[in-house]
């Protein structure tokens, strides 16, 4: 039977074979509440099984019937967060019941913590997209700009040439040799360029 995990704020929808949580020991000591579905088996704490086992029973839940599960966060005041277990009907096995009567679907309508739950999850997945929008977009640098990233990527592969040249020669010249004579070079470069482009 597959093991179910519960994230927080998700509803898990389940049809429970047992309302009735089977104590067994937990692998990190201490007891725990196993509770089986349809769709596979969860475990909880005594204290987190013993809230689901009442909210069953206070819903009348059967075994078989539509529920779901939510493991939500709620602020509980002063900025403190906390974890509050909820069980709502979703509606109605369908199908012939024991007693003889046949069921069929009606959904309920959401509960007012199901709609926030809804509406937070909305809000959160908007603000990821608009995210991932402005990221997506790409930012047109001014052209000064580009022109100098364009400069400085070109001196960085002309560097990195000369320093892999450089250490053929071994220790006879070291990087700090090659930054100084290629500084040099580039600033007489300039100057030759710049006394051309006055003499056009």
């Amino acid at each position: 039977m597959a093991t179910l995990r519960f994230q927080t704020n998700i509803a898990i929808p389940l049809q429970m074979r047992s309302l009735e949580g089977k104590s067994v020991e937990s692998q990190f000591g201490g007891m725990q509440h196993m509770f089986s579905a349809e769709e596979g088996a969860f475990y909880v704490s005594e204290t987190v099984g013993g809230m689901l086992m009442d909210q069953f029973r206070k819903l009348n839940v059967k075994p078989g019937e539509p529920i779901e599960i939510t493991k939500a966060e709620v602020n509980k005041g002063n900025g403190r967060k906390g974890i509050q277990w909820t069980v709502s009907k979703v509606g109605f096995a369908v199908g012939e019941r024991g007693d003889g009567t046949f069921a069929v679907s009606t959904p309920q309508p959401p509960s007012e913590l199901e709609q926030q739950l809804a509406a937070s999850l909305a809000m959160v997945e908007a603000r990821k997209q608009a995210q991932r929008a402005a990221a997506a977009a790409p930012v047109e640098q001014p052209k000064w700009a580009q022109h100098l990233a364009a400069q400085t990527k070109h001196l960085v592969d002309v560097y990195a040439e000369l320093v892999s040249y450089a250490a053929k020669h071994g220790n006879t010249v070291r990087t700090d040799d090659v930054r100084a004579l290629m500084t040099t070079a580039f600033i007489n470069l300039s100057k030759q360029n710049g006394s051309n482009s006055n003499a056009a």
